[in-house]
């Protein structure tokens, strides 16, 4: 049995029958892909190409920033105009912009709307809708007030809803939406350089100036005053906190933002 040797009946290696095997598997595989590629129907082409599209549209958004002391006018895809105050930002999405003409807004805003499709500026849990028309938005912390210039606004803040009219003015005050008759040129005086104030708490006064000449006010804690006057951009800040504080007793301080 020792001397028993068995030849075997192919002289192949190992390396090239596996070689051979893997040679036919990737050619099945190949067939199986090219049968798929042909039974797959021309919705699917189109679904494949039109996912990724829809994706970029819904996600790419552009962002437009000012920073204090700066103030911006932009235009949006549909030729609206937009002039942002010091110290805001406004994002849209503008591949998607004529399906759904929406914008998002911290900080303050005028809106002039081209009129179409419905328009929308959403502030946090707030939103703003209009046809077109203008009107200016103030949405900072603690603070959200709408005014319409021309036509009419829908308002929704503070689970209210409120529609508006020409020189009328929508303003939160948790829990309650606020309803006042208001002239424009108190809400948009900002855009001509001018800052009117009418019974405005003290603490949202000077945030305005520190926004207006880039500083930093000291004293930074007030008491519950309210102001009622107006100041210019033109105006040195040193003179605008000696009209603001002068009828409170109160001295300012001031230094450059860092």
């Amino acid at each position: 049995m020792n001397r028993i040797n068995i030849e075997p009946e192919w002289s192949k290696s190992k390396e090239e029958i596996w070689d051979e095997m893997f040679e036919h598997l990737e050619e099945r595989t190949e067939t199986h892909q090219r049968v798929f590629l042909s039974r797959m129907p021309l919705w699917g082409y189109a679904a494949s190409l039109l996912i990724p599209v829809l994706l970029i549209c819904h996600f790419y958004t552009v962002s437009e920033e000012t920073a204090k002391g700066e103030h911006l006018a932009i235009r949006l895809p549909d030729n609206s105009k937009v002039t942002m105050n010091a110290e805001s930002k406004i994002s849209y999405q503008p591949l998607s912009w004529f399906l759904n003409r929406k914008a998002r807004l911290e900080g303050e805003a005028y809106f002039e709307v081209k009129r179409g499709s419905r328009f929308s500026v959403q502030s946090g849990r707030n939103t703003v809708s209009v046809l077109g028309t203008a009107f200016n938005v103030n949405a900072r912390p603690g603070l959200y007030r709408v005014t319409c210039l021309e036509g009419q606004v829908e308002v929704h803040a503070g689970g209210e809803s409120a529609v508006l009219h020409a020189n009328m003015q929508a303003a939160l005050h948790e829990p309650a939406l606020h309803i006042y008759d208001m002239p424009p040129s108190l809400a948009v005086g900002w855009m001509q350089g001018e800052f009117v104030f009418v019974a405005t708490p003290l603490k949202e006064v000077i945030a305005e100036v520190e926004r207006q000449y880039n500083i930093r006010i000291t004293p930074d804690e007030f008491t519950n005053h309210f102001f009622t006057g107006n100041f210019l951009k033109t105006d040195k800040p040193e003179d605008v906190l000696q009209i603001i504080g002068k009828p409170f007793g109160i001295t300012f301080g001031y230094a450059p933002s860092n």
